[in-house]
């Protein structure tokens, strides 16, 4: 019953609380006439130029970091995760 009442009452005060009648006028003003943003010029420079050191540097990265091609890494499976079982024509 107590909650009831809580909400009954919450509701009502709800109800009592009068709208803002320009609210909807300066809400209609804002969407009608947005506010244009300006970008500035060092702002856009500087985006730029932070891309342009990223690719860099990625690239560079690349090339440090790339191995030698010329070599070959031969692992032989089986002895790894003890193929043999499979492999063996006395288990099938």
């Amino acid at each position: 019953m107590n909650t009831d009442k809580y909400i009954n009452g919450y509701i009502q005060r709800e109800k009592e609380i009068k709208p803002n009648p320009f609210l909807s006028t300066r809400i209609m003003s804002k969407i009608e006439a947005p506010l244009a943003k300006r970008v500035k010029v060092w702002y856009s420079v500087a985006v730029a130029a932070s891309i342009s050191i990223v690719i860099f540097l990625g690239v560079q990265l690349g090339q440090i970091t790339t191995p030698d091609r010329n070599t070959a890494l031969n692992i032989n499976d089986s002895e790894i995760e003890n193929f043999m079982y499979y492999n063996n024509e006395t288990h099938e």
